[in-house]
């Protein structure tokens, strides 16, 4: 799961599965591996949003995208970043 304090500073929003349907279908179209899944993170590496959104695909999609839980762990580790690197801004 995405850290609470992740969710805070960055505002995540929940993601309902018909919600990220189009983006799964983008995503299963164009990353046939999951290392070609975790190298899209690297492109979209400041979009936060993006990154939430990939993680509710893989989270509905796991069977799928993710079934050892592997990707989201990366993403979710990366939102970490990015809410550490915002957090000193929020504190400010």
């Amino acid at each position: 799961m995405i850290n609470r304090n992740t969710v805070k500073v960055l505002n995540l929003k929940p993601v309902t599965r018909t919600m990220c349907h189009d983006f799964y279908v983008k995503i299963n179209s164009e990353f046939d591996t999951p290392e070609a899944i975790k190298e899209a993170v690297s492109w979209w590496q400041d979009d936060y949003k993006k990154l939430n959104d990939l993680w509710w695909v893989l989270n509905y999609y796991s069977d799928n995208l993710d079934p050892d839980r592997n990707i989201r762990a990366f993403v979710e580790r990366h939102l970490d970043s990015l809410a550490q690197k915002k957090k000193p801004l929020v504190d400010s």
